[in-house]
C-alpha cells in the first residue's frame, strides 16, 4: 500500500477467511480469482489462467502453496509451471501462504514445489510460513516472511521498511517458539525425527480421508468421492 499504493490484491475463491480482513486492515483493495470448481470438486485451472491474463501487469496475486485452505485443492506440478509462466508474462508478484508444509503429502520438500518452480522461473516473490500447524505451536505465533529481492542493497532496504512496519505493531515477537524451531531444524537428529512425526500426521490424515471414502461407498453413497 505505501510503496505500490494503486496496487490491488487478487484473492483466490474460496481462501482462507482471514485473508480478507488482512488485506483490508492495509486498505489494499481486493479483487479475486477463479479456483475451486464445485461441479468436477477439483481445480478451475482454466478459469485461474484466463484471470491471471486479464489482470493489470504488475498485480499482486495471492497463492496456497499447497493444502489450499478450504478445499485441499492443489495445482500439479505442470499446472503450477503454467501459472508461473503466466505470472512472469503479466509481470504481477506472487506472495505465497504457506501455512501446512509437510501436511499435503508427509514431506515438507515436496510441498515447497510450487515456490521452487517460480524460484526457477526467476520471480521475486514473498511468503509467509507458518509453524503453527507442521510443529503444533498454535499458541505461540511462530512463522517466517520471506521475500526475494534483486540484490543485496534491495534486500537491505526492504528489511528496514518491514523493520519499520513491526516497529510500532509489536516491537519485537515473542522468541520461545522460534527457539523451538530454530533448535529442531539445526539438529540434524531432532530435524529428522520430525519429518519422521510430520509424515506420520499427514498419513494419519490420509488414511482417515481413505477410510471415510471407503465406508461412504459401502454405505451406498449415490454422490462420487473421487475427490
Amino acid at each position: 500500500k505505501r510503496f505500490c499504493p494503486d496496487s490491488q490484491i487478487y484473492i483466490p475463491v474460496p481462501t482462507w477467511a482471514n485473508h480478507h480482513n488482512i488485506w483490508r486492515d492495509a486498505h489494499v483493495p481486493q479483487k479475486t480469482f477463479h479456483y475451486y470448481h464445485p461441479q468436477s470438486k477439483g481445480l478451475d485451472f482454466a478459469g485461474l489462467v484466463d484471470d491471471i491474463k486479464n489482470a493489470p501487469n504488475g498485480s499482486f496475486f495471492l497463492l496456497h502453496a499447497c493444502a489450499h485452505n478450504p478445499t485441499g485443492v492443489d495445482p500439479s506440478e505442470e499446472q503450477w509451471k503454467e501459472i508461473s509462466k503466466k505470472i512472469k508474462e503479466k509481470g504481477h508478484f506472487p506472495f505465497f501462504d504457506m501455512a501446512y508444509q509437510g501436511f499435503a503429502s508427509g514431506d515438507p520438500e515436496r510441498d515447497a514445489k510450487a515456490i521452487r518452480i517460480f524460484l526457477e522461473d526467476g520471480h521475486l516473490l514473498g511468503i509467509a510460513q507458518s509453524y503453527a500447524k507442521n510443529m503444533g505451536l498454535y499458541g505461540q505465533r511462530v512463522g517466517c516472511l520471506s521475500v526475494l529481492c534483486e540484490d543485496e542493497k534491495q534486500a537491505v532496504a526492504v528489511k528496514s521498511q518491514l523493520q519499520m512496519l513491526a516497529r510500532p505493531m509489536y516491537s519485537n515477537p515473542p522468541v520461545h517458539g522460534a527457539l523451538i524451531v530454530s533448535t529442531i531444524l539445526g539438529d540434524p537428529g531432532l530435524k529428522k525425527l520430525w519429518l519422521k512425526e510430520v509424515k506420520g500426521m499427514a498419513d494419519r490424515i490420509i488414511g482417515m480421508r481413505t477410510a471415510l471414502r471407503e465406508n461412504l461407498e459401502k454405505l451406498g453413497s449415490p454422490l462420487s468421492w473421487e475427490h
